[in-house]
This record gives structure tokens, C-alpha cells and sequence, in this order.
């Protein structure tokens, strides 16, 4: 019995033995390359370029309080959370191994995801490759530029690949915003509906509390007569307007813009830009039909409606529950006493 236990005492020591001068060794091999890739700093950075081999590639920088994409398109702020969270949390998890690192590098070199991440002063401050997965999905190969070995990586506490994280396409990554203003500013909202020009109006914001308000004709409401307390809700509606995607490629496009438009709405901010949307009914098709209270078939979706926006150069689909809101008629703004007469 006093020798069994020996033996286990032996055999924990020798274990013991291994796992701090193997396991730990190499533990701390890595524990110095986990921040090859990370960068700690994302504060710091000012642009990030990625490149796929597919030809398509992106450049994201740094505007004020928000991100560009190629210079054109505001980039979703979801996307860039979850990019810059990539950048600084992405970790070593083991060294490609040497039986498997000549087909890696291989594949790496044909197909990859090149991103270089500049600081604000325009400085280089990390450079790699991005592979596509391990066998079970559980990591990602990269190759820091330069580098010989490449590396397995991954981002504590998820589970899943991270390749899909670097994308490529502006398309997929833009903001979906419509309208990101202020109340103080804009300096007028004009709302033109095709087949009610009764309904139609213009609001001029002469400042916080004071405005005029125009119906089709010209003839100016203002001072008591107007809900102040519905105009300035109004106009902060148009702090958080978006689409919920873009149609650009849509093959029936050409064909609704040639259609009558229902209702135009143009806002001008104090800077004198101009944002126009131009609103077109959505016809129902044969897999999405809709009915009234009497059961008779609509011609047109009630929930949606396609819009043309940022001075035409994109066409998008919008959702009544959501832009509708900003589709009033003149009554609206106007004291009960008013709107009674």
C-alpha cells in the first residue's frame, strides 16, 4: 500500500514536472505572440485598408464622430464595433503546425484578405493576412507581414471564424441612414404629396421655438395658431431616419422610376444642403398578397415603399412604420382650434 503510494506520489511530481517546463514553456512562447495581432490602441487608429482577391477593397476612415467607406458612405456603426473589437481582441491560439504550415502558407498566398491598419498620423501599424478557417471552424489562419510562420488565431470567448469579420464590399457595410440632422440644423422640411397637394407643407425653422409653416399655396401660418409642441417632435424625428436596404441592382428599377411618385420631402439644413427623397409605391407581387378590411386585393404594399435618395444615386426600400412618420399633412401642425375650422 506505502509503495502504491509512492508511486502515485512520483508519478504527480513527474506530471507536475512536464506541464511547468513543457506546457508552461510554451504557454509563454505564445502568451508573446498573442499581441502580434491586436492592437490595444484602436483609439489610435485613424484608417484601415482590406483587400480581397477578388479585386474589391475598402478604405475605412476616420470623419469627425463617424467612419467613411471609399470616401462615399458613412459605414454602419454596428460593423465598425464589431471591427474594431477584431482589431484589438484577435489572439495567437497556436502556431500553424509544421507538418500543415506549407499548405497554409500556400493557401494563404492565393487566398486571403490583405488589411493594413494606419494610426491618424498616417503610420503603419499592422499589416496581415487574413486565411479562411481550421478544419472545425474554431479559428482562423493568419500571417503577420513579413512573417514566416503563420498562426491559428481567434478571439477569446467566441466561438466561430473570424475571416467573414474583414469585408470587402462597401455595399454590405454602408449606413443605412437617410437622415442624421438635428432640430437646430435644419432650416426647412418641405412635404409634397402627388395626389393631395392639399396635404402638402413647408416648415421653416426660425429657431428653437419659432416657425412658419406653409401650405400648398403659400399662405403662412405661424405664432399661436401652430402646435409648437407637434412641430419640434417633428423635427426630431429626423436625428434617427433610415432604409432598411438598397435596391440598387433591383431589375425593376428603371421601370418605378418612370412611375408618378406619391410624395417628394426635401430638408435643408443650415448650410444650405439640400436632401431630397423621392417616394414610390411598391406594387404587391403574386407571392406577397395583401387585402383590405373588404377583402379586395391592393395593387400596392402598405408596409413599404421604394425611395430614391442622396440626389438620386440610390434607390432603397423604406418602411411606412419607420419614414412614415415623417409623412404628415398640413392640419397636423396646426392648435386644435385651428385644425377645427
Amino acid at each position: 500500500m506505502k509503495r502504491n503510494l509512492l508511486y502515485l506520489l512520483i508519478f504527480a511530481v513527474l506530471s507536475l514536472s512536464v506541464y511547468f517546463l513543457v506546457i508552461k514553456k510554451t504557454s509563454g512562447t505564445l502568451n508573446e505572440k498573442e499581441e502580434a495581432f491586436g492592437i490595444d490602441d484602436t483609439i489610435d487608429i485613424g484608417k484601415i485598408f482590406i483587400a480581397d482577391m477578388q479585386g474589391r477593397s475598402v478604405v475605412l476612415e476616420r470623419s469627425r464622430d463617424t467612419w467613411m467607406v471609399n470616401g462615399k458612405y458613412q459605414v454602419r456603426d454596428d460593423y465598425m464595433k464589431t471591427l474594431m473589437s477584431t482589431l484589438k481582441r484577435v489572439q495567437v491560439s497556436y502556431p500553424v503546425p509544421k507538418a500543415a504550415e506549407k499548405t497554409v502558407v500556400t493557401n494563404l498566398a492565393s487566398n486571403n484578405k490583405k488589411v493594413e491598419i494606419y494610426n491618424r498620423r498616417g503610420e503603419l501599424m499592422k499589416s496581415y493576412l487574413v486565411g479562411g478557417p481550421t478544419l472545425n471552424s474554431q479559428g482562423t489562419y493568419m500571417l503577420l507581414d513579413g512573417a514566416k510562420t503563420a498562426f491559428v488565431t481567434a478571439i477569446p470567448g467566441f466561438q466561430g471564424v473570424l475571416d467573414s469579420r474583414y469585408v470587402t464590399d462597401e455595399q454590405v457595410i454602408r449606413s443605412p441612414a437617410i437622415f442624421r440632422l438635428r432640430m437646430n440644423e435644419i432650416s426647412s422640411v418641405s412635404v409634397k404629396y402627388s395626389d393631395q397637394p392639399d396635404s402638402s407643407f413647408t416648415i421653416s425653422v426660425l429657431g428653437p421655438d419659432s416657425f412658419n409653416l406653409e401650405n400648398a399655396s403659400g399662405m403662412m401660418t405661424k405664432g399661436e395658431r401652430l402646435s409648437h409642441e407637434r412641430l419640434q417632435n417633428y423635427l426630431r424625428l429626423f436625428e434617427f431616419i433610415n432604409c432598411e436596404g438598397f435596391q440598387n441592382d433591383l431589375s425593376k428599377k428603371d421601370t418605378i422610376l418612370q412611375t408618378r411618385p406619391f410624395c417628394t420631402l426635401t430638408v435643408i439644413d443650415r448650410s444650405r444642403k439640400e436632401q431630397t427623397v423621392v417616394c414610390y409605391r411598391m406594387p404587391v407581387n403574386s407571392t406577397s398578397e395583401e387585402f383590405d378590411a373588404k377583402g379586395n386585393k391592393l395593387k400596392y404594399d402598405v408596409d413599404r415603399y421604394f425611395a430614391a435618395i442622396n440626389q438620386g444615386n440610390d434607390f432603397v426600400i423604406v418602411q411606412h412604420f419607420h419614414f412614415g412618420r415623417l409623412l404628415k399633412n398640413f392640419s397636423y401642425f396646426l392648435t386644435r382650434e385651428m385644425s377645427a375650422v
